[in-house]
């Protein structure tokens, strides 16, 4: 399948809706689970999410991206400044190197709608979401994958980064066989 990725702004935000359906992707999150402090975002429920991502695309922050297969959107995948990341920044599980660094990008979220899972897109989306954060300014991009299913899929399975030019950093405190801190320098 082909697949065009473009940044989410308000000019997409219903292709973003359309993406997420009602729900707002996975458990109502609308991809605030790791902006927001986790209590926040769980006591946000589904319509206040929404409102939340909504906000940020009309600041104009930088949320993430829609991969498109014949014009429909597709894939998200959420990627910004860490700092953006209030849930990663202040984990207490993860080893997270130089907190304030803006320059450091996140790969957070990886969501493919139904119709489309199981059919590639996942690896040019991490292509596509790390050349638009060289091209923002970031010159390391990290995401947390999973080692392995089961997990959240959310995330991305480990052996997806490291085909796409990621190196292992670290490794979650608690347990290793939960997720891992991947880098590419760009």
């Amino acid at each position: 399948m082909d697949l065009v990725a473009r940044a989410v702004d308000q000019a997409r935000w219903d292709d973003l809706v359309e993406l997420f359906g009602p729900s707002g992707g996975t458990r109502g999150c609308w991809c605030m689970a790791r902006r927001l402090p986790s209590a926040q975002a769980t006591a946000n429920g589904s319509a206040e999410n929404r409102a939340a991502l909504e906000g940020f695309v009309a600041a104009g922050s930088p949320v993430g991206l829609i991969g498109y297969v014949d014009a429909r959107p597709a894939v998200w995948c959420a990627v910004a400044p860490r700092t953006e990341y209030y849930a990663i920044v202040h984990s207490r599980t993860l080893p997270i190197d130089d907190p304030d660094d803006d320059t450091i990008w996140a790969i957070n979220c990886l969501f493919v709608k139904s119709g489309y899972r199981r059919q590639g897109l996942t690896s040019p989306m991490i292509d596509a979401a790390v050349e638009y954060a060289r091209s923002s300014g970031a010159r390391i991009v990290e995401a947390y994958p999973i080692k392995t299913l089961p997990g959240d899929p959310g995330r991305g399975l480990l052996s997806t980064f490291l085909a796409a030019g990621f190196t292992q950093h670290a490794e979650n405190r608690t347990t290793a066989r939960r997720n891992v801190v991947v880098r590419r320098t760009l």
